[in-house]
């Protein structure tokens, strides 16, 4: 078994956009205009970054993340943050999803940023508990859900 990690920043990616469709299909998310979110996705203000993992040519997962900035008056902090992770259902388990989130933690540590964020469905909180996030009740996503941070 060959496994592959694939770093990516360019969205027009072929086997970054299967996966991507796999995932919103399995969400039940509805897409009219897919071209325009792939451009979306390279012109983000900070832009997006990506890891894409198969085994043996097989598209396995993927998460995508972006560094992002909170900030007042006084103080400023460069955060990580996880926008999209998915894992094909045939490879759950199996540990792909734990080595895609140390790749992407990794990354930001590289790029010194300390910090992640992250949120995530009440069914796959207990996921990143496990690996060491914590549920922060102090901030609020704009979608209402729990919202997760680790520091790196």
């Amino acid at each position: 078994m060959i496994t592959k990690d694939l770093l990516i920043t360019d969205f027009s990616d072929p086997v970054f956009q299967s996966m991507f469709k796999r995932y919103f299909a399995e969400i039940d998310v509805k897409v009219n205009d897919w071209e325009s979110l792939w451009e979306e996705m390279n012109t983000q203000n900070g832009g997006n970054t990506a890891y894409i993992r198969t085994c043996d040519n097989e598209p396995v997962g993927f998460i995508q993340f972006t560094e992002a900035t909170l900030e007042n008056w006084f103080l400023k902090e460069r955060l990580g943050f996880i926008r999209e992770f998915w894992v094909a259902e045939k490879f759950r388990k199996q540990g792909h999803g734990t080595e895609l989130l140390y790749l992407a933690e990794k990354y930001f540590k590289d790029n010194g940023i300390r910090r992640v964020v992250l949120t995530a469905e009440e069914n796959e909180q207990q996921f990143y508990l496990n690996r060491r996030y914590m549920i922060c009740e102090n901030i609020k996503a704009k979608n209402g859900m729990a919202v997760s941070v680790k520091d790196i």
